[in-house]
């Protein structure tokens, strides 16, 4: 993506507005053990969390609560260098991961989309073992605050600051998106109006809706 220059992980199929500073920066908020289990909640296709977990020295576990997603994950994760990721159905409310066992959770550009957040604040918690960090990118509009949301299931944050440049670029994707619809509309067909109401609707209302990285951990 031209947008974003060399910072645009390409080889990672991301889904989102991820990039290789975003990744990097993740990856070293996490301080997790090398082994240690790594959840990515919201996978996709599962390349984010594994350039992470490669970075880390990390055992991937990616969740995603749409099925299609993550089909090809495995056979990304192998090209990638990451043979032993494993993925499988699972949503921010309900990871079916035990209790305790995460040595950190990541999840990026997915939990604006979540209606119970503070279901999914609890649940990262349960999984996190004492001393594990959560790190994840999101908006947050004016009426929602992230950090009272981790304070009430028991995570203290440790760091939230914008991601850089993510306004310019994110509205340079969307004009360039509104002026590729014909192009769009044939590879994607019907369900290219999704992306096209979002390129339309999004930017009056990016400037008090800034895209954060938060990083916060269980005590």
């Amino acid at each position: 993506m031209d947008v974003y220059g060399d910072d645009y992980p390409v080889e990672l199929q991301p889904f989102g507005f991820v990039t290789r500073t975003d990744l990097e920066r993740i990856a070293g908020l996490l301080e997790m053990p090398a082994g240690g289990l790594l959840v990515d909640v919201g996978c996709g296709r599962g390349g984010p969390g594994v350039a992470v977990a490669r970075t880390a020295g990390a055992r991937l576990l990616g969740l995603d609560v749409v099925a299609s997603a993550i089909e090809g994950a495995p056979a990304l994760a192998a090209s990638l260098g990451l043979p032993d990721a494993e993925f499988r159905q699972g949503s921010f409310t309900g990871t079916g991961v035990s209790s305790g066992s995460a040595d950190a959770v990541m999840s990026i550009d997915v939990l604006w989309m979540v209606l119970n957040k503070p279901a999914a604040m609890t649940e990262t918690a349960r999984i996190l073992r004492p001393g594990a960090r959560f790190v994840f990118t999101t908006w947050e509009p004016a009426y929602l605050d992230h950090t009272k949301l981790l304070a009430k299931a028991g995570l203290v944050v440790d760091l939230r600051e914008e991601t850089p440049a993510w306004h310019d670029r994110q509205r340079s994707v969307y004009e360039r998106v509104l002026a590729a619809t014909d192009a769009l509309s044939a590879e994607l067909g019907p369900g290219a109006e999704v992306i096209f109401a979002e390129a339309r609707d999004t930017p009056p209302v990016l400037g008090g809706t800034p895209r954060l990285l938060i990083a916060a951990h269980k005590p």
